[in-house]
């Protein structure tokens, strides 16, 4: 990669980790260039000279560096050592090459696969599986191959093996229609990977319908457009609309010092079950 590309490449990078930030926040321009120049200098320090150097791996593009780089929500909000400067992965789906591995490799027949606010991360992901009969929705036409609303969806019951909805939930004002609507659309036997933000301090979940401005959500709910941030009872909830939920970590597959190279999510991911109806019984 020649020097324009690479500086280019490295100025994505920096965008990326610091949008949040720069639209949250009160910045001259002369103090955006500045900030974003950081991010480059950031971006650049993350890289292993010689690669045998390196102490981070990501998993979906093969990146080998020193560090991952922070991702900054706004407000001061940051998450440490987050993002890969490549794929711009996130730990969240790190952990979910193993999830996806594990659900999907084996599976013999053709899978329905639903997949909500897809992000090119998780793409990437199921791209490697060619036994999917796959459809990406968003309430936002244009970032999805169709359009719906996760708390109306216009699916029939039963019509999907496999459901993909990750850090959707905090974002949507009844959170509990959703997840009874994923619930209804989910085939009996299948398998929903249901994730959001967790704070493991909490024993419930903070909601306050009066924290309305970017700020005071992203100080209360870890992002300007959040609308709760979940505590502990996060599986009891998906539990109340009927789901079997179990919850794995990445530290029961792969162990803690892949955890550490790989950038793995600490909190567990959750899978979650539709019963399939009991056999009849004779009479």
């Amino acid at each position: 990669m020649d020097m324009p590309m690479k500086m280019k490449r490295l100025l994505n990078v920096s965008n990326y980790a610091n949008y949040n930030r720069l639209a949250t926040g009160k910045y001259s321009k002369l103090s955006s260039a500045v900030l974003l120049a950081g991010g480059v200098l950031e971006a650049l320090s993350c890289s292993a000279f010689p690669s045998e150097n390196a102490g981070v791996e990501c998993n979906i593009c093969n990146w080998r560096g020193r560090k991952f780089i922070d991702f900054h929500t706004g407000y001061g909000h940051v998450y440490k050592d987050a993002v890969c400067p490549e794929c711009f992965s996130h730990p969240r789906h790190r952990s979910y090459g193993f999830s996806l591995r594990e659900l999907f490799a084996a599976a013999s027949a053709k899978l329905k696969v639903l997949h909500f606010a897809p992000e090119p991360q998780i793409g990437r992901l199921l791209a490697a599986y060619g036994n999917l009969d796959y459809l990406s929705v968003d309430i936002d036409h244009r970032r999805a191959m169709r359009r719906e609303d996760i708390q109306s969806l216009s699916f029939a019951d039963d019509s999907f093996d496999v459901i993909i909805c990750i850090h959707v939930f905090e974002h949507i004002k009844d959170d509990r229609k959703a997840m009874q609507e994923v619930f209804r659309v989910l085939r009996r036997g299948g398998t929903a990977l249901l994730d959001v933000p967790i704070d493991p301090s909490r024993s419930t979940t903070y909601e306050d319908d009066s924290i309305t401005t970017p700020e005071e959500r992203t100080k209360a709910f870890w992002q300007w457009d959040h609308l709760r941030l979940y505590g502990r009872d996060y599986p009891d909830k998906l539990r109340s609309v009927g789901f079997i939920v179990e919850e794995r970590t990445p530290t029961e597959a792969t162990g803690s010092e892949l955890i550490r190279r790989d950038g793995l999510e600490v909190m567990p991911n959750f899978f979650c079950f539709k019963r399939s109806p009991l056999p009849a019984t004779a009479s």
